[in-house]
């Protein structure tokens, strides 16, 4: 079964599925492991681990479905990813839709900011382009598409106006076609509305600051796809910090190893499949030599 196909069956079980985002193949591996059913690749993500940059729209499109090809070819589930805006005019955004597709990416969500655009909780940067302008803009997402079961997704970034402005938006964009809508609700009170008036299905947002729990998002009455985005990335963040710090200061590393319990070179080795590469070798040995 191809990982649309799969992606799209999980979803036609209308319940909520859980995801965290990757920012590259090795941290989709670990959600995987962990027992996900899909990962996000975050735009977040890709520009702080490409670029040492934060997310304000300067990776390419090339760049992210580049390595968005990396990490769905690192994972057996399928992945869905961050188009942002689509990159450009209605060609452009053709163009970005069919070369997700081809990356292997199961699906991918558009924006309704104006390009370059900006993280989401940067409110005071973030501009939109008219509802009129998005319809449009999914339309033609939905016209590049080769493959019926890709994933199409549309965010609006209207909480710079209003939660009404969010929801009317989320309506229009379902309305004409998007998969799943992606509102940016930041308190219970905003979440039950969601739930209760967007009348499609949602790929929406949480982290600990919230307070909301899935199972408690579930009981909300939301379907579709919850993303903790960030998490394992600002996780690995400060591990890394921290190691550098101790190596830095100290001349040691075991007590930050210690004390975040860090794998050995077995340990690593067993977690990314050294056995399985081994297994290849021995099954078609061959030399690079005469």
């Amino acid at each position: 079964m191809s990982k649309t196909k799969m992606l799209r069956k999980l979803f036609q079980e209308n319940k909520l599925l859980v995801t965290a985002g990757a920012h590259d193949a090795l941290s989709a591996k670990i959600i995987e492991q962990a027992g996900f059913e899909t990962v996000f690749i975050s735009g977040f993500g890709l520009e702080a681990s490409l670029l040492g940059a934060p997310d304000s729209g300067m990776l390419t499109m090339s760049e992210v479905v580049n390595q968005a090809r990396n990490i769905a070819g690192a994972v057996n589930v399928p992945c869905l990813a961050d188009a942002e805006a689509g990159y450009g005019g209605a060609g452009n955004l053709q163009r970005t839709v069919r070369e997700f597709e081809r990356a292997g990416v199961a699906g991918i969500f558009i924006e309704d900011q104006v390009h370059p655009v900006f993280c989401g909780s940067l409110k005071k940067f973030k501009k939109i382009v008219s509802k009129e302008t998005m319809v449009s803009k999914i339309k033609c997402a939905l016209d590049a598409r080769n493959d019926p079961d890709f994933i199409i997704a549309a965010r609006t970034d209207a909480d710079i106006v209003s939660m009404e402005e969010q929801i009317d938006r989320c309506n229009a964009y379902a309305e004409a076609g998007a998969d799943m809508v992606t509102p940016l609700p930041q308190t219970r009170e905003e979440f039950e509305r969601v739930a209760k008036e967007i009348k499609a299905p949602l790929w929406v947002y949480l982290s600990p600051m919230v307070g909301i729990t899935p199972k408690e998002m579930e009981e909300m009455g939301v379907r579709g796809l919850v993303a903790y985005p960030v998490e394992l990335l600002f996780a690995a963040t400060k591990a890394m910090m921290d190691m550098a710090a101790e190596l830095r200061t100290k001349g040691t590393v075991h007590e930050t190893a210690d004390r975040i319990k860090a794998l050995d070179y077995r340990s690593f080795f067993n977690f990314i499949g050294l056995r399985q590469s081994l297994d290849v070798d021995n099954k078609f040995p061959f030399t690079l030599s005469k």
